[in-house]
């Protein structure tokens, strides 16, 4: 029993360690400002920290003069009306940067939700199987390699995209999994924490909006099926916990669009001049030659995202042959013949289906939108002017699906605990040395893999995909 306990402890020590590292990683170099959404962000902070969620046209010729000055493009602050302008971004993450901004230490927001993130995966893998992959899971979401490089760049929505919805989605998945044994104000709380968390994390990011869906729909279904059952639905705690829980999130970004654009369904992206609409909002429109423009975003993405994302994701390569491994598992099961055998016998019953059909469809939501994604369909990253770059690093196309990582881990995580000890652990090792070399090239301004195109004409903005 003592070497259990200190096996266990073992692991906890491993993970402490790992995320201290990541975090010095991340705050011995300054904050990579290196794309137009990281000056859009450092000055929506600042204004909105003194009161300003609009400014007029003095202090934004100001601020982008600035930008310009210190070789960065503020050119994500739109003009709503005559001297008004608003940021194009979704607000939650400003809105949460800012009390860390008056306090002075912006960057710590992100070491707050890299804590959150870690100590619910954590917990969540543990219940599914143990601490070993508790540990390997932890590891592995701070030292994928773009989850990394996004803990640096704070003044950028994508780690925080990812950590509400990991600290939400993880929290609603061990209310799943607890339900039964949890007091019914204890599982209310914990209920209401997880839908705060999941609708914070679209208030954040819009486009996170998919898997939050994908959470409620899984909440609808099971308590209808316990209703019909007869079972307890502790519909008096429930309710009122899912509805608050969205209701707070829901409530301030209403507010924000009433106060900014006049209207609660308008945002910033309504006044963008930049290709950022998705594949299916061109549905039936055609380009002046006649080739349809839904196929030509989903081909360019096919064309130009597969290489970045097994760069920024290596464990995409062990993940979806897994996703499979565990359906595969599912379906023999179902029909009560032998599947897979030796360390992977009984892999299918450390994921219920609930649960695997929640990762399942939380990645397709992430990874399948934005390969519909026009921004990055076209070969020269949509015509940003060149900031003395001449080549595209591969993060600026993986950071996008950055919100999609945790079901890859948990596939990952379940499938590497049952390796040997001495594979798992250099797995893990290489793991973290080949994402802080990629961080360090990356946060130090370096394209250490160069992609695609070079940037256009500084003056030439070609514009977004467009019927005739």
């Amino acid at each position: 029993m003592l070497k259990v306990i200190k096996r266990f402890s073992i692991y906890r020590v491993v993970v402490v360690i790992g995320f201290l590292l990541a975090i010095a990683l991340s705050l011995a170099i300054p904050a990579h400002m290196f794309a137009p959404d990281d000056w859009a962000y450092y000055y929506a902070v600042k204004n909105f920290s003194h009161g300003k969620l609009v400014i007029n046209d003095f202090l934004h010729f100001q601020q982008e003069k600035q930008a310009g000055q210190q070789g960065g493009l503020l050119i994500q602050y739109n003009r709503i009306a005559f001297n008004k302008w608003a940021v194009e971004k979704a607000p939650g993450y400003i809105f949460f940067l800012v009390p860390f901004e008056l306090m002075g230490i912006p960057r710590w927001g992100n070491v707050l939700l890299a804590l959150g993130m870690t100590i619910v995966t954590y917990i969540l893998l543990k219940r599914l199987r143990d601490e070993k992959t508790a540990c390997i899971g932890s590891l592995l979401m701070l030292f994928t390699p773009v989850s990394l490089i996004m803990l640096n760049r704070s003044f950028v929505d994508a780690f925080a995209a990812s950590a509400f919805l990991v600290i939400g989605g993880g929290l609603y998945i061990f209310y799943c999994l607890e339900r039964d044994k949890l007091r019914p104000m204890r599982g209310a709380v914990l209920l209401f924490l997880a839908f705060l968390f999941i609708g914070w994390s679209v208030v954040v990011r819009y486009t996170n909006l998919p898997v939050a869906v994908i959470f409620a729909l899984h909440f609808v279904i099971t308590w209808l099926r316990a209703l019909l059952r007869r079972k307890n639905t502790r519909l008096q705690f429930e309710i009122p916990s899912v509805i608050l829980g969205i209701g707070l999130p829901l409530a301030l970004l209403l507010f924000y669009n009433v106060t900014v654009f006049g209207s609660p369904f308008s945002s910033g992206y309504d006044y963008s001049s930049f290709p950022v609409k998705f594949a299916y909002q061109y549905i039936g429109t055609v380009d002046p030659a006649g080739q349809s423009i839904p196929l030509k975003i989903i081909e360019g993405n096919l064309r130009n995202v597969p290489w970045p994302l097994f760069i920024g994701y290596p464990l995409l390569l062990i993940g979806i042959p897994g996703i499979f491994i565990v359906f595969y598992q599912k379906i023999m099961a179902l029909f009560k013949r032998c599947g897979l055998t030796g360390i992977w016998a009984n892999l299918d019953a450390e994921l219920p289906w609930g649960i695997l059909l929640i990762l399942v469809g939380w990645f397709i939501c992430v990874f399948g939108l934005y390969m519909m994604y026009e921004w990055t369909s076209t070969t020269t990253m949509s015509g940003l002017p060149s900031i003395q770059m001449k080549q595209i690093p591969f993060i600026e196309f993986a950071r996008f699906y950055l919100p999609g990582l945790l079901p890859i881990v948990f596939i990952v995580s379940l499938i590497i605990a049952r390796f040997p000890i001495k594979l798992w652990a250099a797995l893990l090792v290489i793991a973290i040395v080949v994402s802080s070399s990629l961080y360090l090239h990356t946060a130090l301004g370096e394209t250490l893999i160069p992609l695609l195109t070079k940037f256009p004409n500084p003056q030439l903005i070609p514009p977004r995909f467009a019927p005739p």
